[in-house]
């Protein structure tokens, strides 16, 4: 049997199938005494709010947020919205559900992404800079772990490959950037855009779900890969002294200031210029993916909800009938 998809459910389906708890709380009843309990229940395909009127605080007590479940309920529309009236929260092994079930997944060709990067990488002229890029991509492990993984949690590129889509990304902007700016050391930026995020493939996991590891929570993805790559960088024999600390005045330098998390800002023009094209990718994938994930019945709204973190609506344009 095929599994029910959040995006799919209809008011009047009998639900029974594996969901992910997003986010749930508990509210006390008006008129009787106890506290029923609201879900966020989501999988790769969207998410869909569930009440629990009976057994709530047990439901909410027993599930935490991130984890899979098998919820049996029923479908009913409430103020023009879907949402599942549960009747039972199960919990069931690993193992009896597909955990690609609740990923969502870059829509590009995580391949050929990676065949422009390698491409790339054979187009470097620096031999100490090429050869501590192939001793990262080259790497079965870090190739693994770099196709797969996600570019950040929640706010860009938050899916599978999407640290891929993000990097080959920047490397676009950068060959643009040194067309225009020939004086940019176009091998130094390369490998800034191409290792500036290498600490990410360490710090997140993606299981069920996209999340902190407990190494990316304590040190976090500038703080990994700058030892990542310094690591390999003393692999290579006669590696020059300069071009390590520039290439690592890269790293810890791209998110722009100490209060966005870079050890130091940046001091060179390549430095300067990563910070900016890695944010151009990041700021515009965000906007986009606020518009794609507004929910149903968003195609007909010209805004989005209120969206906290960046403390604005974001304009989703009307659909251009000439198009």
């Amino acid at each position: 049997m095929a599994k029910q998809m959040a995006a799919d459910l209809k008011a009047g389906d009998h639900v029974a199938t594996f969901l992910q708890i997003d986010e749930a709380s508990v509210f006390n009843f008006q008129k009787k005494p106890g506290k029923y309990a609201v879900f966020t229940f989501k999988d790769r395909s969207g998410s869909v709010k569930g009440v629990c009127w009976d057994r709530g605080e047990e439901y909410f007590s027993s599930f935490g947020d991130g984890q899979v479940v098998f919820v049996e309920g029923r479908v009913e529309s409430y103020r023009g919205s879907i949402q599942i009236v549960v009747d039972a929260i199960i919990d069931k092994p690993e193992g009896s559900f597909d955990p690609d079930d609740f990923l969502v997944k870059t829509t590009l060709d995580v391949e050929a992404l990676c065949a422009y990067i390698s491409e790339t990488i054979g187009k470097i002229k620096n031999r100490h800079i090429r050869r501590l890029l192939e001793l990262f991509y080259e790497d079965p492990e870090f190739a693994d772990k770099f196709r797969r993984s996600p570019a950040a949690k929640s706010i860009h590129h938050s899916y599978l490959g999407g640290l891929a889509e993000h990097t080959a990304n920047c490397l676009r902007l950068a060959e643009t950037l040194c067309d225009v700016y020939p004086q940019l050391d176009r091998d130094l930026l390369y490998a800034g855009v191409l290792l500036h995020d290498s600490g990410k493939t360490v710090e997140l996991s993606c299981e069920h779900s996209v999340d902190y590891t407990d190494q990316g929570r304590l040190l976090g993805h500038i703080v990994i890969g700058y030892t990542m790559v310094l690591d390999k960088i003393r692999q290579i024999e006669g590696f020059p002294d300069s071009k390590k600390d520039e290439l690592l005045h890269l790293i810890i330098s791209h998110h722009g200031e100490n209060a966005t998390g870079s050890p130091k800002r940046p001091k060179m023009a390549e430095a300067c210029a990563l910070h900016f094209l890695e944010n151009l990718d990041a700021q515009t994938k965000r906007f986009l993916q606020i518009v794609e994930e507004s929910g149903p019945g968003a195609r007909e709204a010209k805004w989005t909800a209120y969206n906290r973190m960046l403390e604005r609506y974001i304009y989703r344009k009307p659909v251009d009938e000439d198009q």
